[in-house]
């Protein structure tokens, strides 16, 4: 390959458009060899992807270099619609702006989604959904690509994909707004983005359909990753609840025994989700197992999620329902 255009698409993260390539003096003869040898992926007529960058790589991490191939050509950085800086009339938007962001996204990306800045209609093809205009006021420019903003981001997969999703995403955002507060000892990333999602409602940035509306209400920073988030909302479904979150735990002395995700409220039950399946280090392992022989000796009934079980709701509902029970037995017992 030319030592040029590998070194570019190096650069940017294994992706690149033609135009990029071109305008950087690359020969469009030399990138469409590079593509018959099979050193590059067309995943758009303007966009490529290093070949060994897709090899080897998990679904998610296929998608993400997709979504900033395609974002290279249609929404580079710069003022909108203005080519002469680079501009674009496009910004990625919905879970692909969230990728780009680096925040978490829920559920099978088919197509990279986008909206244009300058008022004109969308359309949609097998590559990409171009969706309802946004003004450029909405976006922001990360890592040289224009982007919508996280908030809008989130509520626009809860408006297209539904609350699940849309939890996932919006709770990402929060989390990540409350992580950098946390650094600096305040709330105001957390207040903007608070006040934020107000203001794309009253803006109707999104339609304000009952699957927005719930994401709204039950979205919480608190909540830490994807698993979290959908086992929340997994136990919503089920009408079991409320839960508290990232409830501490003490013994007798105050002393912190550890945080558990979720706390049914008013009982004695903690529901935690493992995403990590298994343990590197036996230690981690035996810790973990101590720490929670320690709380279920302080009366706490235990219930583990791992990523399966939010594919079997009538499990789940099944060993909630008998912790609560539990629970519920253990104080009635006579000391």
């Amino acid at each position: 390959m030319d030592h040029g255009i590998a070194r570019l698409l190096e650069a940017q993260g294994g992706v690149s458009s033609t135009r990029e390539l071109e305008r950087a003096g690359m020969s469009r003869h030399a990138v469409a060899d590079a593509v018959r040898r099979g050193e590059l992926v067309r995943v758009r007529r303007d966009a490529v992807v290093l070949a060994a960058s897709l090899s080897r790589v998990a679904p998610w991490e296929r998608r993400a270099l997709i979504t900033r191939a395609v974002g290279h050509s249609l929404a580079r950085g710069g003022a909108p619609g203005d080519e002469d800086e680079g501009g674009s009339v496009h910004a990625l938007s919905h879970a692909s702006a969230l990728t780009v962001h680096g925040l978490p996204t829920y559920g099978e990306a088919d197509v990279v989604h986008l909206c244009r800045t300058d008022g004109a209609r969308g359309r949609r093809d097998g590559t990409v959904w171009v969706h309802r205009p946004v003004d450029p006021e909405w976006t922001t420019v990360v890592d040289g690509l224009r982007v919508v903003t996280p908030v809008l981001a989130a509520l626009q997969v809860a408006a297209t994909d539904g609350p699940e999703p849309g939890l996932v995403a919006l709770d990402g955002v929060l989390h990540d707004a409350r992580e950098r507060d946390r650094q600096t000892g305040g709330t105001t990333e957390h207040d903007a983005a608070l006040a934020e999602v107000a203001r794309v409602l009253e803006a109707r940035l999104v339609g304000r359909s009952r699957a927005t509306r719930q994401v709204v209400e039950l979205a919480d920073g608190r909540s830490e990753s994807v698993g979290e988030s959908r086992s929340r909302w997994l136990l919503h479904l089920l009408g079991l609840g409320p839960w508290e979150l990232q409830h501490e735990v003490r013994d007798e002395s105050g002393q912190l025994v550890g945080v558990a995700d979720l706390k049914l409220v008013g009982h004695a039950v903690l529901l935690e989700f493992d995403g990590q399946l298994k343990y590197d280090d036996r230690r981690d392992l035996v810790a973990e197992k101590q720490r929670e022989d320690r709380i279920r000796a302080l009366g706490y009934e235990f219930v583990r999620l791992v990523w399966a079980d939010l594919e079997r709701p009538q499990h789940v509902r099944q060993r909630v329902l008998e912790a609560l029970d539990r629970a519920v037995s253990r104080r009635r017992r006579p000391a």
